[in-house]
């Protein structure tokens, strides 16, 4: 039976439509943060005693042992009312753990690529590397700024009879076709000795091994679709050639790196009533010869911010567009 302040919490959350729950220990004492839609928090105190016994209630019911720490852990719980679907990390912090409780909705939509707010030169670029067989593909965004919805629509564009695909550790994707699985060492060998052609994952918390599974699989000629955080492409790209790979194999397998953010809508032309109020701002770094050369030959200046200036005016001279393009193109058409 679900504990009541467990219950609580999450009724509270569900009423709210919470994204994510966070409980930290801080200097004033335990606190709860609440992070809400449209990037608002609703933040709280907790009685010392209240904090322990969440802690220990949440590893009880989920079967966690006292003291174990957890990333990203899928988890259902349910009382008499309500089914909760978490994502559940129990991390270490300054003061203690962190409890990070990341919810997922019911019936949460999935965009299709037309209506992401993609230029039209760069759904193009995006349709064409998701028709092609093998390769990396990453999404990249700041914290909250819609990379999920991305990758879903990704995989629904592609999701045909004839393929197989794998996405790991989301089990709120509900995607007729579509294998979930959760992301550990036993499913990526399973994935990778049968016969996956696409192969899907959120990367968080700086998960390397998972970054290196995935580099490693899309040089064996299976498209794969990650997730990962950064503030653009560029800090992307150095996230991918930090991942302590071989250059040339990170290079031959990389296909695109789309970074994104989210921003307020101007006004929503529609008839209907619309809860859409966020629309993204794109850009897309693609690698030819050329570039990829280019980094091959500056393998030793990879730590220097000299070799990231040249890098961005390279880019620039092969068609790279920063997202101020994007930016300023949604705001002269009065979108944003």
């Amino acid at each position: 039976m679900i504990n009541k302040t467990i219950s609580s919490l999450f009724n509270f959350a569900k009423q709210e439509k919470a994204e994510r729950i966070v409980i930290s220990e801080s200097l004033n004492g335990p606190s709860c943060r609440c992070h809400l839609p449209g990037g608002e928090e609703a933040v709280f105190n907790l009685p010392k005693k209240l904090e322990n016994s969440l802690a220990n209630n949440l590893r009880d019911l989920l079967k966690i042992a006292p003291g174990e720490l957890t990333s990203s852990k899928y988890c259902k719980i349910r009382d008499k009312n309500n089914n909760f679907n978490f994502h559940l990390s129990i991390l270490p912090d300054k003061l203690g753990e962190k409890i990070i409780i990341k919810i997922i909705h019911e019936n949460q939509e999935i965009l299709n690529l037309n209506q992401l707010g993609l230029q039209r030169r760069d759904l193009e670029i995006i349709k064409r590397n998701i028709a092609s067989p093998g390769g990396l593909i990453v999404i990249s965004s700041p914290e909250k700024q819609g990379r999920s919805s991305t990758i879903k629509a990704l995989i629904d564009a592609i999701n045909q009879e004839h393929k197989n695909i794998y996405f790991l550790d989301h089990n709120n994707l509900e995607t007729h076709g579509v294998n979930l699985l959760e992301n550990n060492s036993q499913n990526w060998d399973k994935i990778m000795k049968h016969d996956s052609d696409i192969i899907a994952l959120e990367i968080e918390n700086e998960d390397q091994e998972s970054l290196k599974r995935a580099i490693f699989a899309a040089s064996t000629g299976r498209l794969v679709i990650i997730t990962i955080e950064s503030i653009n492409s560029l800090e992307a790209m150095h996230k991918l050639l930090s991942s302590g790979l071989p250059l040339k194999l990170i290079l031959d397998s990389l296909k695109m790196i789309s970074s994104q953010e989210l921003i307020k809508l101007k006004r929503i032309k529609t008839k209907k009533k619309e809860s859409r109020t966020q629309i993204g701002i794109f850009e897309i770094l693609t690698l030819n010869q050329e570039i990829k050369n280019w980094i091959i030959s500056n393998e030793k200046s990879l730590t220097n911010a000299k070799f990231w200036e040249d890098f961005f005016q390279l880019a620039i001279k092969n068609g790279y567009r920063p997202a101020i393009f994007d930016k300023k193109q949604k705001t002269k058409d009065g979108i944003i």
